[in-house]
């Protein structure tokens, strides 16, 4: 349920050190499209590696992803046709299976079942829903410390319908998420960047554990205190993992250069 909105504070930060940033809503997400899909993995592969060639300027390009989002970052890593010189997933989904997302495989027949009955929403114009959604989206994924700001920025995105919607599709998502497949074995082509807040419960940090046991290559990060999204309730410490991902990437390519010069 997030949006390109909860980038503002760590594009800012990045922004004032010189770099071009863009955040996008996924599919699904925020303000984009509701499209119809036979799997939600495989449309956001598609679309991070189209709005990768396109924001791409020849000198490549550092890609950062939060959630379910951070999944389909170290999924593009594994691409060696994507021109990424970094990759920085905060919070990866699809690492690690929760109890929680085990108890709703097992509820989906009844709970798909209820949602798609014909009922009217009925929070519709009231004033109670964005402050009630917006107050468990803080205590969610920030422990909730989200300003006042923030939350009603969240809240913003939300319709009649919405709610039915989000719970279908995070029903069926969290089946895709399960499975041992969703981030393959195959090595990353990029260098990559995995960050958890310590004291996330969405996508915890045992995450860590897999994705090392998988990808001895990746490098960890873990900000003390924080939830699921770091980059509302600690940006400066995301834009300044993020900024070390770039500098470590520019770094990494001035070496065969000066190499190559000594050389001739």
């Amino acid at each position: 349920t997030e949006s390109a909105d909860g980038w503002r504070s760590v594009l800012d930060m990045l922004g004032e050190q010189g770099h071009r940033c863009v955040a996008v809503d996924l599919p699904h997400f925020g303000r984009a499209a509701r499209p119809v899909t036979t799997g939600y993995l495989s449309a956001i592969d598609d679309f991070i590696a189209a709005a990768v060639r396109q924001f791409d300027r020849g000198d490549g390009v550092v890609l950062v992803g939060n959630s379910v989002g951070g999944l389909a970052v170290l999924r593009a890593a594994q691409r060696a046709d994507l021109p990424l010189v970094a990759a920085v997933a905060i919070g990866p989904a699809g690492l690690h299976t929760t109890w929680w997302m085990r108890l709703v495989r097992r509820v989906r027949p009844a709970t798909d079942w209820i949602l798609r009955l014909p009922l009217r929403p009925v929070f519709r114009g009231t004033v109670t829903a964005p402050a009630l959604i917006s107050a468990g989206f803080a205590r969610a994924v920030a422990a909730g410390r989200l300003t006042p700001e923030a939350k009603a920025q969240y809240a913003s995105h939300w319709g009649p319908g919405d709610l039915r919607r989000q719970l279908l599709l995070g029903g069926e998502t969290i089946v895709e998420l399960s499975r041992p497949d969703a981030l393959a074995n195959a090595r990353f082509a990029a260098p990559v960047t995995a960050i958890w807040g310590s004291k996330d419960w969405v996508c915890p940090p045992r995450g860590a554990k897999a994705l090392r046991d998988r990808h001895p290559d990746a490098m960890l990060q873990f900000i003390d205190g924080s939830g699921h999204c770091p980059q509302y309730d600690q940006p400066a410490r995301v834009a300044e993992i993020i900024r070390a991902a770039i500098a470590d990437a520019v770094s990494s390519r001035a070496v065969p250069t000066t190499l190559q010069e000594k050389l001739s």
